[in-house]
């Protein structure tokens, strides 16, 4: 019985750090952006029907790649690169010019990796929610 609980709560540790770790392959399925005055919100159904995608691919060793068709500006020079953590940030690394490197913040809820990204004066850039991609 006792190593029947020790199992389920490793199980559940197991599966916790696996749903709340950045490895992995994602996709987009939520995202809001403010350009102009308006704050825009496309969900999952309106992103698959006007076939938007924003792919992300993070690599336990520390490199990254995506696709993305999205019409935001900021997200134009991401490069497929490297990636760093430290707390609640993310930051893209740009090999050849440190300016260049792209910060978002993020979370993980219920599983899905959200991340945001505003400019100076508050306003969302983007913020977009993925589902991670089981691997095969």
């Amino acid at each position: 019985m006792l190593n029947k609980l020790i199992g389920s709560i490793r199980k559940q540790i197991s599966d916790y750090k696996i749903n709340n770790s950045l490895p992995g392959k994602w996709k987009l399925i939520e995202y809001y952006t403010e350009p102009g005055n308006e704050l825009l919100n496309f969900k999952e159904k309106q992103i698959e029907s006007e076939n938007i995608s924003w792919d992300l691919t993070f690599s336990e060793d520390g490199g990254f790649s995506h696709f993305s068709n999205l019409n935001i500006p900021y997200l134009k020079d991401i490069d497929s690169s490297e990636w760093s953590k430290s707390k609640n940030f993310l930051t893209l690394l740009n090999k050849d010019d440190f300016r260049k490197n792209k910060e978002f913040q993020f979370a993980f809820e219920k599983g899905n990796l959200k991340l945001l990204k505003k400019d100076g004066f508050g306003k969302i850039v983007v913020f977009a929610f993925f589902k991670r991609i089981p691997e095969i």
